[in-house]
């Protein structure tokens, strides 16, 4: 998690944009290129706006991956493209297999496309976790990973609220059980995805987990905002990362200029608004 913490505290951003590009919803003079080629264009467009603003980027695999064989080429080189910007990547893969099988998606996501660190679902147990930390750990490059402990979704509290105790409480302490392993930074090397949506829920996870990152979805377009956060906050008023990904990256459908620039603009407004309710850098 090193390498995210150091980016955040030299940008004083606590922001990760999230790359989740939809060939329909790309600018009309990107449109005209086959669907990979635009969204290529259009993604490294937004990572040189966002740079002095944030803190990592975000990339959602699935939407690399339904565009085939020329879609992963392009989330592999929009990760190094992130990385030459000083701009460390989150694989936003959410995988959740055990053995061999996880390993192998670890490989591919850290050691091959070459991101700082990965979501993982830990709905198998220890099994669908530790092969990306080990990953992670031999590699050496300040990565982690993100387990999904209390998601952002509507739906999630049916299913990780349900049981005695809750789901999100059992991957909390699994999360806490399994970091630390790493190279001795300022945070563990499992951190926990834990939703701006639930703040309620966020406090409880703070409680079980004071000194481990956070990577915070759902603010921005699915309706988080920056006060949902602050129940999140470790002790000294930082320990998350604040991901937006439809509200930056598509600013453009709300304004006349530019998408580079309605990008960087809306990411500038994002990371102030988050300073000025008290988020700082993790």
């Amino acid at each position: 998690m090193q390498a995210l913490v150091d980016s955040a505290r030299r940008k004083e951003s606590p922001l990760v944009v999230g790359l989740d590009p939809a060939p329909s919803r790309l600018p009309k003079e990107l449109q005209h290129l086959p669907s990979a080629e635009a969204v290529q264009v259009f993604c490294r467009g937004i990572l040189e706006a966002v740079e002095p603003h944030a803190a990592a980027v975000k990339l959602q695999a699935a939407f690399f991956e339904r565009l085939g064989t020329p879609g992963m080429e392009v989330y592999g080189t929009l990760i190094s493209d992130a990385a030459s910007l000083g701009l460390p990547a989150i694989a936003d893969v959410k995988r959740g297999d055990i053995g061999p099988v996880a390993a192998a998606y670890a490989e591919a996501h850290l050691a091959v496309y070459g991101a700082s660190c990965v979501t993982v679902n830990p709905f198998m147990g220890e099994d669908a976790v530790i092969p990306f930390l080990e990953v992670a750990r031999r590699l050496g490059r300040g990565g982690g990973v993100f387990v999904l402990v209390a998601t952002s979704n509507p739906s999630a509290e049916r299913f990780q609220g349900a049981t005695a105790p809750p789901l999100f409480e059992v991957a909390a302490r699994l999360v806490a059980e399994l970091g630390g392993g790493g190279s001795g930074g300022d945070y563990p090397d499992a951190g926990a995805v834990v939703g701006a949506t639930r703040p309620e829920v966020g406090r409880r996870v703070r409680e079980l987990l004071p000194g481990a990152l956070f990577l915070v979805p759902g603010y921005g377009a699915q309706g988080g905002g920056a006060a949902g956060i602050r129940p999140l906050l470790d002790s000294s008023g930082a320990g998350v990362l604040v991901n937006s990904s439809r509200a930056v990256i598509y600013a453009h459908e709300t304004s006349q200029t530019d998408y580079r620039k309605a990008a960087g603009e809306a990411a500038k407004d994002a990371r102030d608004e988050l300073r000025s309710a008290g988020v700082r850098p993790a």
